[in-house]
């Protein structure tokens, strides 16, 4: 039993210094135990690791969640299991699972996606042949009950592309941030997920793509997404504004840094995650200024504008069905 102290939130840990660790497992937990029978069914048995380390964060659950966790990794090495005494979101329950993390690749999963078999084994291949610190694939929404694909494999042929632009790739590709697997020392540098957003799924990728050397995209799902309950993909307006707050912090935190393309880019991303909200939810959309700036921000490379920036991040903190991180 190893003892660590760590403010807001209680532990339970078995350690094994055998040999490094390989890969970090983070997932982050709140009241999903229908899902996790299944869900840690797969992760324990991920094929071709060697010594694979297994960080739960629980975000204050009040079914049996926790309970589920504990049994199910009663004999295993390497895990650490946080009871946290607060409720704060995801973003700062994945970040403290990651300051804990020990292995050479860091893999993060929501409690309800669950891993082919083989897929991690696969990731770290191919980063490892190509030596790319990022890696993802794509996902399918299966609808089939959690234990019915508890136990499938992604295939062993499969196409892939590598950018060494890791930030461009993220920006300019379809990437999907569900299973991506990370090095170690590129994500904790980064500093994880942006605590000021809820969510982590875009706050993650930006900020490690700006350390990163080099990206790997793999035509292969290497996460299945089981028949869906309730959860905050239903919620279209804190997906907007969590889209939103990750491009305008990342803008506002390193618009001295990055090159101009870059800037452009964010800007034109912030004005579409802007457009998104307002077109739903807008009698007239077509004609705001948003239209028009989302228009033109796909026609031609615009500089930031941080003031409007500002005017619209007032209006996605006016919304009040959105969660926010509570540190």
């Amino acid at each position: 039993m190893v003892e660590l102290n760590l403010t807001g939130f209680s532990n339970n840990t078995k350690s094994s210094s055998d040999t490094d660790i390989d890969v970090s497992f983070v997932m982050t937990v709140y009241n999903k135990e229908f899902y996790l029978p299944a869900v840690l069914k797969a992760l324990l048995n991920q094929t071709g690791l060697k010594n694979p380390q297994y960080i739960f964060v629980d975000d204050l659950s009040r079914d049996r969640s926790v309970q589920i966790i504990e049994e199910m990794t009663k004999n295993v090495k390497n895990v650490i299991i946080l009871k946290k005494n607060k409720n704060e979101g995801i973003s700062i329950s994945i970040n403290k699972g990651i300051s804990l993390a020990q292995g050479k690749w860091i893999r993060m999963l929501d409690s309800d996606d669950i891993f082919p078999l083989n897929s991690t084994q696969k990731m770290i291949e191919l980063a490892d042949k190509l030596q790319a610190d990022m890696v993802y694939g794509t996902f399918t929404k299966t609808g089939k009950e959690p234990m019915d694909i508890a136990a499938e494999y992604m295939p062993n042929d499969f196409r892939y592309t590598f950018k060494p632009d890791a930030l461009k790739a993220v920006l300019n590709g379809h990437f999907t941030r569900m299973g991506q697997l990370i090095k170690r020392s590129v994500l904790q540098e980064a500093g994880g997920a942006d605590t000021r957003v809820f969510i982590q799924d875009e706050s993650i990728p930006l900020r490690a793509a700006r350390l990163a050397h080099g990206i790997i995209k793999m035509q292969a799902n290497v996460v299945l997404v089981p028949r869906e309950t309730n959860n905050l993909s239903k919620n279209t307006h804190q997906l907007d504004n969590d889209r939103f707050f990750a491009h305008y912090y990342f803008l506002k935190d390193y618009q001295n840094v990055l090159p101009r393309n870059i800037l452009a880019i964010l800007f034109s991303k912030a004005l579409s995650d802007n457009w998104k909200f307002v077109k739903k939810n807008l009698s007239h959309p077509y004609f705001t200024t948003d239209f028009y700036l989302y228009i033109l921000s796909k026609i031609f490379p615009l500089r930031p504008d941080f003031a409007l920036l500002d005017k619209m991040a007032e209006r996605f903190n006016s919304l009040t069905d959105v969660l926010r991180s509570k540190p």
